[in-house]
């Protein structure tokens, strides 16, 4: 099953937000997941977390994630996918857009293995995240 792990760019107060309007969803912030031990760490400590622990991470680092990711591939290493957000689409401090979006994607791709997985987070319409 679908699971987060927000990055420290994201707001607690999102994953807070996700779980009170769905519990069903798994989502998690590195700023209080393990006593927030992840904060501040590499981005490579905080991707093999996300992957021992089955998270799919979000994330708006489209610098270093993609070249872990990368190295990763060549490695052989799996990883529990990953979830970017563009600011130019969803702003960091846009929690609703953040939750709505997020919200709408694991309705949509919840059942689906994510392991190795690799996409972008889109804005969720209205529509789309009342369904959820």
């Amino acid at each position: 099953m679908l699971a987060y792990l927000l990055d420290e760019n994201i707001s607690f107060v999102v994953a807070e937000q996700i779980a009170r309007k769905n519990p069903q969803i798994l989502v998690h912030s590195v700023h209080r997941w393990n006593d927030g031990a992840l904060v501040g760490q590499p981005d490579e400590i905080v991707l093999r977390a996300a992957t021992q622990a089955t998270l799919t991470l979000v994330t708006y680092d489209l610098k270093i994630i993609p070249l872990l990711l990368g190295e990763m591939a060549a490695d052989k290493e799996d990883h529990a996918g990953v979830l970017f957000v563009d600011d130019a689409t969803l702003r960091g401090n846009d929690f609703g857009g953040l939750v709505n979006a997020l919200l709408a994607h694991w309705q949509r791709y919840q059942a689906e293995e994510w392991t190795n997985r690799v996409a972008f987070l889109t804005a969720a319409t209205a529509a789309t995240a009342a369904a959820g």
